[in-house]
């Protein structure tokens, strides 16, 4: 129980990697706040299963895009004087379109709920964070490489990773270490979105180097390690998890 009387908060928390982090910080003791969008079903099975951990669990429904319910998050947890201890921006969204399709409004849209939202969250949290704190937000390769179709998603991920350095230098003085993780693409319930399944089928078939597919427990898992106190000197850095994947030249 390494996070015994510990609070996180997770962004976008009900399914997919959200839900593996969720699930893998109760294991550790970790009391669990965590927001969703649209999934309140998938929220309250959540909900049970990590109330089945022993440990408190506070599911809160919101829309990152919008900083007036930021705001809101922010004051009901100062209401109930809650200490953040570490912060996930998981939460994501995005159309799926070139550079050439995209509109301003899916421009907006993509930016806002990506790098605004977690910006905007991170300043509001680390108010409340005591000393030793994290703030982890999740990335993905897309920031550097050019995915089909994923223009405003990897410009706004770009971004995330940019904010993560600059608040990394910003709050490491007040003892909040902040830091990014980029997972190679996951099976998920997101992908079904995604408009070229058939590239999206290839990716996940290719092997990386450790011949295995990446799971959002793989994730987890190394979120959790950044939040003990043996990483307490990893400030600023984005960690890639993707099995050797991008060391291969395609």
């Amino acid at each position: 129980m390494i996070f015994k009387d510990k609070t996180v908060l997770i962004t976008g928390g009900s399914r997919g990697i959200g839900k593996s982090l969720c699930l893998a910080f109760a294991e550790n003791g970790c009391n669990i706040i965590f927001t969703y969008l649209r999934s309140k079903t998938e929220s309250e099975k959540l909900t049970k299963k990590i109330k089945d951990k022993g440990v408190k669990v506070e599911a809160i429904k919101i829309n990152l895009k919008s900083t007036k319910e930021i705001e809101k998050l922010y004051n009901f947890l100062v209401s109930k004087k809650m200490k953040v201890n570490f912060l996930i921006n998981n939460a994501a969204s995005g159309v799926m379109k070139n550079s050439l399709d995209t509109t301003e409004k899916h421009w907006d849209w993509t930016l806002d709920i990506n790098a605004k939202a977690p910006w905007i969250l991170s300043k509001k949290i680390a108010k409340i964070m005591p000393k030793n704190s994290r703030i982890i937000n999740i990335t993905s390769p897309g920031s550097s490489k050019v995915l089909k179709n994923y223009f405003s998603i990897g410009v706004s991920k770009a971004a995330l990773e940019s904010l993560t350095r600059y608040m990394a230098v910003d709050l490491a003085p007040k003892g909040i270490n902040v830091n990014s993780i980029s997972p190679s693409l996951i099976e998920t319930d997101a992908l079904k979105y995604f408009p070229n399944q058939e590239d999206i089928k290839s990716i996940l078939e290719r092997k990386n180097p450790k011949g295995k597919k990446l799971t959002p427990v793989d994730i987890a898992e190394v979120a959790v390690l950044l939040c003990q106190e043996k990483s307490n000197m990893i400030v600023g850095q984005n960690i890639t998890i993707d099995g050797g994947d991008n060391l291969v030249l395609r």
